[in-house]
């Protein structure tokens, strides 16, 4: 009679599986955490360019004289300043768009992306006595207004609640708020 060598067949042992196991583990256990670091460092610097934006606005709007809008859109995720063409219309001044003041092209930011990866406008509200909006207005003294262009002239009126803008990457929330009567920006 012939002996036959034994064949092995094809898998894996109980000790290579577990190697595996413990190995993902590891990994898991290092990686986890550090991508939940991150989302509040994401959404810091997404309040903070936020904030900018509007201290941008406020800022030229007062050096310039003329009404500034920060536009905060949470639908396309963007925020944008523009101004107004002058004190008697609400009409944006498109023949002289505002410039970022590094990148030299029109003021617009885009906060696009991932939820869980990337910061996104939750809310952006702004309320006045006449209506609530997601944009913010400063006038030339660089407060806070609500221009609305009644019989020929413009109307304005402050703001009747501090502004807020919420971001969020992740489970990390931020809010940048503008002061009602100052239109101080602190985040």
């Amino acid at each position: 009679m012939t002996h036959r060598p034994a064949t092995r067949h094809a898998g894996v042992t109980l000790v290579e599986m577990l190697a595996v196991i413990v190995l993902i583990s590891l990994v898991a256990a290092i990686a986890i955490p550090q991508a939940a670091s991150v989302s509040p460092a994401v959404v810091n610097a997404a309040g903070a360019e936020v904030a900018h934006a509007i201290r941008f606005a406020q800022r030229e709007a007062v050096r310039t004289g003329k009404y500034y809008v920060a536009e905060i859109d949470p639908a396309k995720q963007t925020v944008r300043v523009y101004r107004l063409t002058s004190a008697g219309t609400v009409d944006e001044d498109t023949a002289n768009p505002v410039m970022h003041p590094v990148d030299k092209q029109p003021y617009r930011i885009t906060l696009a992306g991932n939820a869980a990866t990337r910061a996104v406008v939750a809310s952006s509200v702004f309320t006045y006595a006449a209506d609530t909006t997601s944009d913010v207005t400063f006038g030339p003294d660089g407060t806070p207004v609500d221009v609305n262009f009644v019989k020929g002239k413009v109307a304005s009126g402050a703001l009747s609640a501090d502004g807020a803008v919420l971001l969020q990457s992740g489970a990390a929330l931020r809010t940048v708020t503008v002061d009602r009567i100052t239109g101080r920006v602190k985040f």
